[in-house]
């Protein structure tokens, strides 16, 4: 579809305020990926914007196309997500997500599989409280969207076998490393992290949420273990954003600062 003067369905990834009244905003957009574009007026007018342009606020956008920074002509809410937005670290998650998507993407690419995942992520959010496991599902598939999804399987660098258990977690090679294949430096997986790690790539956001046991059985499992060894995940997986990103995400940093689950 042509986006010039167009309606379309789009998150809010990002907003800068420039200058007095003006700001760069940049938006997710269903078949386009993400687009900057320029609102002006975006701080005082009301009547074309009216608290629309909130970072993870869902919305319908009048974009034109412009040469370098599309123009953001007026803006919608569709959905507000409103629940989220009185507790700060579901507040913290949602701004994690969007600066991962935001990262994960590039100007003027489709990312239809990352609107739908971020879509969900912050429906789910709004229906209960900030968890590690849900921030794992959301790495894990993410980064598959993106072609950079971490090797949970075999050795990342020789392409062995990884025994069962813990096992050491390589960022820079990509994932799980077999015992001959371990250098300094490598991280550790525990046997539950590993574990829910796998259950997370496999089943997604709804595992987060109702996770099953290892055992195979298709029994529910103990939620807080599971919570803890999501949580336990944290830094191999913050260290394999880091090696693909050059960065360490600076939502990371709120997420510390308000105590929010990791």
């Amino acid at each position: 579809m042509d986006l010039r003067a167009h309606r379309v369905e789009a998150l809010v990834l990002r907003a800068i305020p420039y200058g007095e009244s003006d700001a760069v905003v940049h938006l997710l957009v269903l078949g386009h990926g993400r687009i900057p574009a320029f609102a002006r007026g975006a701080r005082t007018s009301r009547k074309r914007f009216g608290g629309a342009l909130e970072v993870f606020t869902r919305i319908e956008a009048l974009l034109k196309e412009g040469p370098e920074l599309w123009a953001l002509r007026e803006a919608t809410v569709l959905e507000a997500h409103a629940r989220l937005r009185d507790d700060l670290h579901r507040i913290a998650h949602a701004g994690y997500a969007t600066e991962l998507v935001h990262e994960l993407t590039r100007a003027g690419e489709p990312a239809d599989a990352l609107f739908v995942l971020l879509e969900e992520f912050l429906a789910r959010l709004e229906r209960g409280p900030a968890t590690s496991a849900r921030l794992r599902a959301l790495e894990l598939l993410a980064l598959a969207a993106s072609g950079l999804a971490p090797e949970l399987g075999a050795c990342a660098r020789c392409g062995g076998e990884v025994a069962p258990g813990r096992a050491a977690f390589d960022p820079d090679a990509g994932g799980t490393v077999c015992a001959k294949c371990v250098v300094d430096g490598a991280l550790l997986l525990t046997v539950g992290s590993r574990a829910a790690l796998r259950q997370l790539r496999q089943l997604g956001l709804a595992a987060a949420d109702a996770p099953l046991s290892a055992d195979g059985s298709g029994r529910p499992a103990d939620a807080r273990a599971f919570e803890a060894a999501a949580a336990q995940a944290a830094a191999p997986l913050a260290a394999f954003l880091r090696h693909h990103l050059g960065r360490a995400l600076g939502s990371a940093g709120f997420l510390d600062q308000v105590g929010a689950p990791q």
